[in-house]
């Protein structure tokens, strides 16, 4: 009977210490995939931070030439320069009604850039 026990023993601590290698091994691979994921999300981040400060830049400098040209055509004397300044206006009306996120839609844009990135996330 303690010899029963006794392997009862030894085959209840080498269950645990078989489950606890298991999970510990789970709680590893937790945290590697986590890793990865933060890793994932830092990159989106970054691009749609960059790709965001690109289109604003272009945009306000887009803005600033076409309200350069409005004012240039607003004391021109030439006779189209009513012509002129609708054509402008209405640029500036389109600019104006495009949305800055309208590229950001695709999340094949962001894996794209983050292949270019030529960042590893290892397991």
């Amino acid at each position: 009977m303690v010899v029963d026990t006794f392997r009862l023993v030894v085959a209840s601590a080498n269950e645990w210490v078989t489950v606890v290698a298991q999970e510990r091994t789970k709680r590893d691979e937790i945290k590697a995939w986590e890793m990865s994921q933060l890793e994932i999300i830092h990159v989106q981040r970054d691009f749609l931070l960059s790709a965001l400060d690109k289109t604003f830049d272009e945009r306000r400098e887009s803005f600033r030439r076409l309200f350069d040209n409005l004012d240039a055509a607003l004391i021109s004397d030439r006779e189209d320069s009513a012509v002129q300044v609708a054509d402008l206006l209405e640029a500036i009306t389109d600019l104006a009604k495009t949305s800055p996120f309208k590229d950001l839609k695709s999340p094949t844009l962001v894996v794209q850039e983050f292949l270019q990135s030529g960042r590893v996330i290892e397991l």
